[in-house]
């Protein structure tokens, strides 16, 4: 048997409490990862998380952008001036999968099979704008309002009791 602790005779040393050093060692490192095992993130729980963080993250640059164009728009104005938009969303982005018509109902259509099936994925749909407020110089003006109300309203296929416009503070 090939030992690491020979000497230049051939003698091995230590080797009686090494051996049951490391079986101590071995046997430790065995029961933590039974007992422990579940709870150290192997890839899934990493990914999941970023996942989430990563939705959350483009779910507000989303937003920022509508908020964005928003106050671009109504700058465009005549008479609107300084526009501070604030877009509500209602949820998130949807993903979409692929149905079939079948005895009794909807079913999602699945690829692949085993471990592997998964629905067929279509498209994500953005989450629609649930309102918007606007408050900017020129925004007491009823027919500034009116304007802005007309102009939201067409742009993004929203009722006008869903746009809100006020005058700014000086």
């Amino acid at each position: 048997m090939f030992s690491f602790w020979k000497s230049r005779d051939g003698a091995d040393k230590k080797e009686s409490s090494v051996r049951p050093f490391l079986i101590v060692i071995a046997a430790l490192v065995g029961i933590a990862l039974l007992l422990f095992g579940d709870r150290i993130p192997f890839g899934k729980e990493t990914v999941q998380e970023s996942c989430e963080n990563s939705d959350e993250d483009e779910l507000m640059r989303y937003q920022d952008y509508l908020e964005e164009r928003v106050k671009l728009l109504c700058e465009s104005v005549a008479g609107v001036k300084n526009v501070t938009a604030v877009v509500t969303l209602s949820g998130g982005f949807e993903k979409i999968y692929a149905t079939e018509i079948v005895e009794g109902g909807e079913e999602y259509v699945i690829i692949g099979s085993g471990s592997s099936a998964e629905a067929l994925f279509l498209s994500r749909a953005a989450p629609t704008i649930e309102g918007i407020g606007i408050v900017c110089q020129g925004g007491g003006n009823p027919a500034i309002k009116q304007e802005l109300t007309a102009l939201l309203s067409a742009t993004f296929h929203l009722s006008s009791n869903r746009i809100y416009i006020t005058e700014s503070q000086k």
